[in-house]
């Protein structure tokens, strides 16, 4: 069993609207520093939005390359795949993701994936990757949105084979009161608006219409 771990503070990143986004809609802004297969993270986005979507929770999915720049709403979470941990990351070996907030002023929350270890978790969990992947990235932006752990479901503090096989079955979801936490955290932060610092990031939005 591999534990999943990140700090349970919501937490938006606000910056220069580069595009409008509804109240109800979550935009995830998606860094892909381990080079991960074009089609595989794609797939992902496609298992964690339905995951999302069975919370009440639409989401936008904006895949930008770190080196290069784009637009992005007022509004995201951001998500950074790594090829594996980076040596100033103090993480357990069993970890496959971490989320990292910082002070308001900073700016520089996060939630990062490490891809060495997904790959390995769904080969050990004879999983597709790409499914693995998807719950990874749906549990760590639950921990950016504020949510801590529970004893099951996605925001379960070690995913399991059993965990996995159930999803790959559409049953592995969201409790009920962090579905509610989810969309009440959406709606809340409409009310804050902070253009003191922008950003130019490279990427495109992807079409997951199944």
């Amino acid at each position: 069993m591999r534990a999943l771990r990140g700090a349970a503070i919501a937490f938006w990143i606000v910056f220069e609207a580069g595009a409008s986004t509804s109240p109800s809609v979550l935009t995830v802004v998606v860094f892909d520093y381990a080079r991960t297969p074009h089609e595989l993270v794609i797939s992902a986005a496609r298992e964690a939005r339905r995951v999302f979507r069975t919370a009440g929770v639409e989401t936008e999915w904006i895949f930008c390359h770190p080196t290069q720049g784009c637009y992005v709403p007022e509004r995201f979470v951001q998500v950074k795949i790594l090829p594996r941990p980076i040596r100033s990351m103090t993480v357990s070996s069993q970890v496959l993701g971490s989320t990292v907030t910082c002070g308001a002023t900073e700016y520089c929350a996060a939630s990062y994936i490490f891809y060495d270890r997904v790959l390995a978790f769904a080969d050990d969990t004879v999983s597709p990757p790409n499914l693995a992947l998807g719950y990874v990235m749906a549990h760590e932006i639950g921990h950016l949105m504020g949510l801590g752990h529970r004893p099951g479901g996605v925001m379960t503090a070690a995913f399991s084979a059993q965990d996995l096989h159930r999803a790959a079955s559409g049953w592995l979801t969201f409790a009920r009161d962090d579905a509610r936490e989810l969309r009440q955290a959406i709606a809340q932060s409409q009310r804050v608006i902070d253009t003191a610092r922008h950003i130019k990031l490279a990427g495109w939005r992807a079409d997951l219409a199944e």
